[in-house]
This record gives structure tokens, C-alpha cells and sequence, in this order.
């Protein structure tokens, strides 16, 4: 696909390749897959809308200059926008930034313990085969210490085990860059390549950078 009238963004890391366009949401939403659950209650409004900016991840070439993605549009950052304009059928161009999805940064979205620490090591983790000293690569922390899991197979496992304890709230998200009093909890990292168009993870589970908010 070739996108018209694309700015380059400067931004603090020269490695990275982010650019802003017009592009219609809606025509092309066959083709722009989420990678988050969406929940009922966003409060998103046509003003919302208007004066933010969706952040699309995508193979990107420039040839003869001219910004060509792939025709595989992951949503980096406005699941509950991208929802709206679908379901309010809004067919009009959008500010858009297409990032290459290879370059980005992609951290485990911190979570507030709500329920006391030991409670949570015991009758949370342990009980669920969660370990210091097991051999594994998917894990849970808390507090920055890990606990790995011999049974958690895969990482759409664990993250099927977050969604539960967001919805039993015993944790509750809470942005990167703010601060809390609360422990935290976060889970392994998701990758670019565990993004697939048949998969979507729970809500608030990646914090990506560099951000676009505006």
C-alpha cells in the first residue's frame, strides 16, 4: 500500500522511522488489526477524535519517495478510537503515525497490586506453580523480583492468566510514567512478533515507545 502526503516526524531516536498521514480508518479497517481488548466504558468523543493522533505499527519502505506499508496494520496506540470510528461508521481521513513496528519498544504495562503482598505470593502465585527458581522464560514480578512458571506454556497462557486478575481485581493498570504507592506487577514482555491478526491480548497489557500522545 502506498500512503500520499506523509510527513517524517523527528524524533530523539534518529534509528527509528515514524510518519505522520491522512489516512481513512475506515475504508481500510479490514486491514488494521488490534493486539488489545477493548473495554465498554472509554469515554471516547468526537472531540477525542479529532485532536489525538492513532498510532499504527507497519512494515515500512520508502521507495522512490513514496512511504509503502504492508497491507498487516497493527494498533499501537488507540484500540478504544480505532472501536469508535468503526462503530459510528465515520468514514474521513485521520491524523495518523505509521512506525516501524521492528524498532519500537515494547514494555509490560505496570499494574497496582490491590491486595497485600504476601497474600499475593501465596494464594496467587505459588499456588499457581509460580517459582523464583523455575526454569522458564514467561514470568510474573512483582516488585521487580520474578516468578517464572514451568506450567505456563506459552505467552498467550500468561496473559489469559492476567486477564483473570484484572477481572477478579486484584491488579489494576496504572500508566508507565505515573507514579504509585502501590506494589507492581508485571508480566514478561510481549515482542512485535507475538503480534498476529489472530490474537488480541487483554486491555493495557504493552506500554509502547516512543510515544505520540498529544
Amino acid at each position: 500500500m502506498i500512503v500520499d502526503n506523509f510527513t517524517k516526524i523527528a524524533i530523539s531516536d534518529p534509528e527509528l522511522n515514524a510518519y505522520m498521514a491522512k489516512f481513512n480508518i475506515f475504508k481500510n479497517r479490514e486491514i488494521i488489526y488490534p493486539h488489545e481488548e477493548t473495554i465498554k466504558e472509554n469515554h471516547i468523543t468526537d472531540t477525542i477524535i479529532k485532536n489525538s493522533v492513532l498510532v499504527f505499527g507497519v512494515n515500512i519502505e520508502i521507495f522512490d519517495e513514496k512511504l509503502m506499508i504492508n497491507d498487516e496494520i497493527f494498533i499501537l496506540d488507540g484500540h478504544h478510537r480505532f472501536q469508535y470510528i468503526i462503530e459510528k461508521s465515520i468514514e474521513d481521513f485521520f491524523e495518523v503515525v505509521f512506525v516501524d513496528i521492528n524498532d519500537i519498544k515494547i514494555e509490560s504495562y505496570n499494574s497496582e497490586l490491590l491486595i497485600r503482598d504476601d497474600i499475593f505470593l501465596q494464594k496467587i502465585l505459588l499456588k499457581n506453580g509460580f517459582s523464583v527458581s523455575n526454569n522458564s522464560k514467561y514470568f510474573i514480578s512483582l516488585n521487580k523480583t520474578k516468578y517464572f512458571s514451568e506450567d505456563i506454556s506459552d505467552i498467550s497462557e500468561l496473559y489469559s492468566f492476567k486477564k483473570e486478575l484484572l477481572e477478579d481485581l486484584i491488579i489494576l493498570p496504572i500508566r508507565n510514567d505515573d507514579n504509585t504507592d502501590k506494589s507492581l506487577v508485571n508480566f514478561t514482555p510481549l515482542t512485535a512478533q507475538n503480534f498476529n491478526k489472530n490474537t488480541v491480548f487483554p486491555c493495557k497489557s504493552t506500554w509502547i515507545t516512543p510515544r505520540f500522545d498529544v
